[in-house]
């Protein structure tokens, strides 16, 4: 190595360790998903839709009840259309919108799906944000 090499080499291992340390400093989102996720999120989470009273459904209005004790973001449902012998004819994944604090709600919308005469909503993934009062 020569002597005009080494502010070189220098310079690349400051912006190694500089880049090392900024990764450890970043905060993490506690993100949940796979079965442990699922089980949770059924006992945590009410989801609730009505279909109109009468003719077709133009959209999907409903609402995600928080019974945890865990303020939650990013919460991800996933919308089936099922035909009249309950066989899924779609399906689609939509955000409920906002944060939900502990015993908290919020709504979500989705489009209808083609050849669907009823749907199933359920919840497959979410963020923890922190352990929160209810509001």
């Amino acid at each position: 190595m020569t002597l005009e090499d080494k502010p070189v080499v220098a310079v690349t291992i400051r912006a190694l360790v500089f880049g090392v340390g900024l990764l450890l400093l970043t905060p993490t989102a506690w993100g949940q998903t796979g079965p442990t996720c699922q089980q949770a999120a059924q006992s945590w989470f009410q989801v609730s839709w009505a279909p109109p009273t009468g003719g077709v459904v133009s959209i999907i209005k409903g609402s995600v009840l928080n019974d945890s004790p865990y303020r939650v973001t990013d919460v991800r449902l996933q919308v089936e259309g099922l035909d009249s012998d309950r066989q899924t004819v779609g399906r689609t994944f939509v955000w409920a919108f906002g944060d939900i604090a502990p015993g908290g709600e919020t709504s979500f919308v989705a489009e209808p799906m083609p050849g669907a005469v009823s749907y199933r909503i359920t919840v497959v993934s979410y963020d923890l944000v922190s352990l929160g009062q209810a509001s």
